[in-house]
């Protein structure tokens, strides 16, 4: 029962201490995967502890104890004994007990240490007790042995302890795997938000030279985009629809692009953001041609990432081509061994 209570206090403790903020979970747990990792391994736990309250008590018998006898044959009982007020001791109790001279002899060669010795006496004493019963249904346990009381009891089912120790084991596992997929989604996120910035930053330096203001050529993105949405969204095109929804609801230019580049995290867009806002603060005379510079810049950072990218996919698959030379060589070689040896 003890490790019921330990689980609790651990699962309990550690969330208490992130709440506190005394623990640093960052890149490992959030609110949501903490939330399913406490779901899962208290729900184990008090499913365990049902278990260990109604299996789990160990039966005691201190006045001997009587078996009925399987008419299967004879078959293994695992008990434990304190002989007098010693300590509890196992023992494998074979009912009906059953020895053979050819056992008796293998045993008396192999040498046996001393608590095995004592093992063995005390079976020749269970032995000898069920010979003087001749009960043919029962088999019985002594209740004294050489003037010492014996006390038998029958150990409980560790089911539950192993049940909560399992959902505590697949708490933990469940919330490393959501933090996991929280990392691969951020990293797809990042991705997919450099790869989509030349194209987003070219488009824009087109409208502006064409003579749009900033928020008509976020606008004209926006509903492009909207009209042409494909199935899996991409963060950056969202991230300039929410802003135009922010500045029609009245939230100013300059405060929603510098939201807009805190939303996109990425130092590229924060530079975007950057030359939009000084636009506003300063004048826009220059902006074309630094619009124009950063799209530059965009396109080749994009070209290196391409070329990366294909290196990339070369070296993967070298482990198929590989495998392809193996199957042609083996379809060569083997017909030419097999008509040689022929």
């Amino acid at each position: 029962m003890w490790v019921h209570f330990i689980i609790f206090m651990t699962a309990f403790g550690t969330v208490l201490v992130w709440k506190a903020g005394w623990l640093r979970l960052d890149g490992i747990a959030d609110k949501e995967s903490l939330r399913l990792f406490l779901i899962v391994a208290v729900c184990g736990n008090l499913a365990g502890m049902a278990m260990t309250l109604t299996n789990g008590n160990s039966e005691i018998y201190q006045k001997g104890h009587r078996i009925e006898k399987s008419e299967d044959g004879a078959y293994t009982e695992e008990l434990q004994v304190s002989v007098g007020d010693g300590k509890l001791e196992k023992v494998a109790v074979q009912i009906p007990e059953k020895e053979t001279e050819e056992m008796e002899a293998e045993n008396a060669q192999v040498k046996q240490s001393p608590e095995e010795m004592r093992q063995k006496e005390l079976k020749e004493v269970i032995e000898q007790y069920n010979r003087e019963k001749q009960d043919p249904d029962y088999y019985y346990l002594p209740d004294s042995w050489d003037g010492q009381t014996l006390k038998w009891q029958k150990p409980g089912e560790s089911t539950g302890t192993l049940l909560a120790a399992l959902a505590l084991f697949a708490a933990v596992v469940l919330m490393l795997k959501k933090a996991r997929e929280q990392q691969e989604e951020m990293a797809k996120r990042a991705e997919q938000l450099l790869m989509d910035y030349p194209s987003l930053i070219m488009k824009f330096t087109l409208l502006i030279q064409a003579g749009m203001t900033v928020r008509r050529a976020f606008q004209k993105i926006s509903s492009d985009y909207l009209r042409n949405c494909p199935k899996e969204g991409r963060y950056a095109y969202e991230a300039v629809t929410t802003t135009c929804h922010e500045m029609d609801s009245g939230v100013a230019e300059l405060e929603a692009y510098r939201r807009f580049g805190e939303r996109c995290g990425q130092m590229k867009y924060k530079t975007f953001s950057t030359i939009l806002i000084q636009n506003l603060q300063k004048g826009g005379h220059r902006m074309a041609d630094l619009l124009e510079k950063e799209a530059l810049e965009a396109w080749d950072e994009r070209k290196r990432k391409a070329r990366v990218m294909g290196e990339t996919a070369a070296t993967k698959l070298l482990v198929p081509m590989i495998m392809m030379l193996a199957v042609v060589m083996a379809i060569i070689m083997i017909p030419a061994f097999l008509s040689f040896y022929g």
